[in-house]
């Protein structure tokens, strides 16, 4: 397989910056995958970069890019919405139907499945969702309670690790978002408010997108940690605003970002498997 640096502009002129995962046989289906809210191409830990080049070695073309004002793409970090993102991703979309014929399937960490919901179109194979939370929540003091206690124990684990003193010596760790997460403030549902106003979405976006979601009829994948707090309501929310039921994983113990290598594993081969039912389906 090779791997292709690139640019391609989105609709506002801006750069997106990418890595195109390209197999050595004609592929079976083509990706493209979105990064959450505040990542990058790579997703936490290289799990993106790690699932690319995996499901490229089993022959899918993969599409792994930094939303406008993310990673090393032009934007401003703090106009990014969920509906510039949408943009970002429906320019992503496009560029991969240049480079191959092959079924097109989105896959989404975290926010960025919310992208990938607020961007899916009838042409689009099928959906998979990695830790999906509920599309565009507005800001709610009990989520934030969860998101608090969550991250507390995480960066509590993290303080531990003699390592993570090396890391913020070296200005490796952004101390100022850190200090966001424990208050259980950022994140998309900060800027989910409908205004019209610069950095907030457009009036209307939420209802036009989920009216589309519930309409799209495509396969989906969704899987979840077992140990990750957005889990119940996420699947809820899910069961009750999507058009067609998905095929729904949960890995035992993981949390959100599915930090720990077998938890990793777990979800690629659950997404694999998922692969090779949906391939299977579409020959019939």
């Amino acid at each position: 397989m090779a791997e292709h640096a690139l640019i391609f502009p989105n609709a506002r002129g801006e750069n997106l910056v990418g890595v195109f995962h390209e197999p050595l046989q004609t592929p079976r289906a083509a990706m493209v995958m979105l990064h959450g809210w505040s990542g990058t191409r790579c997703g936490p830990h290289q799990m993106l970069t790690r699932a690319a080049r995996l499901f490229c070695e089993h022959n899918y073309a993969i599409l792994r890019f930094d939303f406008a004002g993310r990673g090393d793409s032009d934007g401003d970090t703090e106009l990014a919405t969920l509906a510039t993102m949408q943009g970002d991703a429906r320019a992503a979309f496009a560029w991969m139907r240049a480079q191959t014929p092959a079924p097109l399937l989105v896959l989404g960490l975290c926010s960025g499945c919310e992208i990938a919901v607020a961007s899916v179109e009838d042409s689009l194979g099928g959906a998979i969702l990695w830790s999906a939370p509920v599309f565009a929540a507005l800001p709610s003091e009990e989520r934030a309670a969860k998101k608090r206690g969550a991250n507390l124990k995480k960066y509590a684990r993290k303080l531990l690790n003699p390592s993570t003193y090396a890391k913020i010596l070296r200005g490796q760790i952004d101390t100022q978002a850190v200090s966001k997460a424990m208050a259980g403030g950022g994140g998309a549902a900060s800027k989910n408010l409908e205004s019209n106003q610069p950095g907030q979405l457009p009036r209307g976006f939420r209802n036009a997108a989920l009216e589309k979601w519930r309409a799209f009829e495509a396969p989906r994948l969704q899987i979840y940690g077992g140990a990750d707090p957005i889990t119940p309501e996420a699947l809820g929310w899910y069961r009750d605003n999507s058009g067609r039921e998905a095929d729904v994983a949960l890995i035992e113990g993981a949390n959100h970002s599915f930090y720990g290598l077998d938890w990793e594993h777990q979800v690629f081969e659950r997404t694999l498997e998922w692969l090779g039912k949906w391939q299977r389906e579409r020959e019939k």
